[in-house]
């Protein structure tokens, strides 16, 4: 999920609340033509050798291995370190740009013979290309394993939030990011040079996570606008809205389809019935959470789009189960009869092995 010194601004892959220094302390390579131990990458490719032995020395727990994802939304809200508030510092201080004779190198591998191509979108340069570099490697490091002739797969997971808005495409009607066609198309620029049609219809998929939680365009609340853009008991507004919102994943697939042709594979592999971010605002009716649950899966159906559910369960996770807990979700629909609920307690006291009945030392 993440690598030493955290690859990601705050909790979830990062080291908050101190910066993260993946990227400029273990990318190195980038930086000195490999004289330092890249820690990073070795422990990528250490990770896909063990899994490689898992072939032979636990043949049934490599049957359950399905797809490695390298990094999980590598370098995310990079676009926030902009000297602006709440970051307050700059970007290079999180994802420094490749030094200018490499970031020349790799654009031009990127964008080699689209000169004639008008219709197909460039890379441009930026900050963006180090994070795109590891993952190039990544890839090549899949590749170059047995993983992909014993039919794994590779999930590349990436996120809009690497770019900062200056040097993404134009486009007339300003949308949510789940519905911003701009990054997308950089990713589909960046992908249709790191794969080959062949690997992209057998092993390489395309990860990019989606959540209506954090869309000011997609989100509901309990009060409705400002906070949201529909409230939860407003049954007219609250349908309008999800289901606008859920062409997504048509938008997902059509913008990669149009870099990279068709016949690739696309995932998205963390997705909820949450409609806010905040909980105090997210709508935890039964109604709304079935319908969120609903239109997603069925619009990235028809989109094929494959979904992975956020978590199956979280059972200390409190009034945030609902729309992120599958298990309770499932409950509440009426699908299971047990609810996610905490093994323990706070203040349940579990006897250690050998401990004395009295409590004694």
């Amino acid at each position: 999920h993440t690598y030493p010194g955290g690859t990601s601004i705050g909790t979830f892959s990062g080291v908050w609340p101190r910066y993260s220094r993946f990227w400029t302390h273990g990318d190195v390579p980038a930086l000195d033509k490999g004289e330092t131990p890249d820690v990073g990458r070795q422990i990528l490719k250490n990770f896909i050798a063990y899994l490689e032995s898992l072939a032979v020395k636990d043949p049934h727990a490599f049957r359950g291995f399905r797809a490695l994802s390298p990094m999980n939304e590598p370098a995310h809200l990079a676009t926030l370190y902009n000297g602006n508030p709440p970051i307050r510092t700059d970007r290079e201080t999180f994802l420094p740009p490749l030094p200018s004779d490499k970031a020349a190198e790799y654009l031009n591998e990127l964008n080699a013979g689209l000169e004639s191509k008008p219709q197909l979108t460039k890379v441009p340069d930026g900050n963006h290309l180090r994070v795109m570099l590891w993952l190039r490697d990544a890839i090549d490091a899949f590749r170059q394993s047995s993983l992909p002739s014993m039919d794994k797969e590779l999930h590349v997971n990436v996120h809009e939030s690497l770019f900062p808005s200056e040097v993404l495409p134009k486009q007339e009607i300003k949308s949510d990011y789940g519905l911003n066609q701009a990054p997308m198309q950089l990713f589909g620029a960046w992908w249709r040079a790191s794969t080959t049609p062949e690997e992209r219809a057998k092993w390489a998929v395309l990860d990019i996570h989606h959540y209506y939680a954090w869309g000011p365009q997609c989100s509901g609340a309990v009060e409705g606008p400002p906070a949201g853009r529909f409230a939860c008991s407003d049954d007219e507004n609250r349908e309008l809205v999800i289901g606008s919102c859920g062409a997504w994943a048509s938008v997902y697939r059509s913008t990669i389809e149009k870099e990279c042709e068709v016949g690739l594979k696309l995932a998205s592999a963390e997705f909820s019935a949450s409609t806010h971010h905040s909980i105090r605002h997210a709508c935890n009716d039964v109604t709304t959470l079935k319908m969120m649950l609903e239109t997603q899966v069925r619009m990235a159906a028809t989109a094929d789009v494959e979904l992975f559910w956020w978590s199956y369960k979280m059972p200390y996770g409190g009034a945030f189960r609902s729309a992120w807990s599958l298990k309770h979700l499932l409950y509440l629909l009426g699908v299971l009869s047990q609810p996610d609920e905490e093994l323990f307690h706070c203040g349940d006291h579990i006897p250690a092995k050998g401990e004395p009945e009295d409590g004694s030392i």
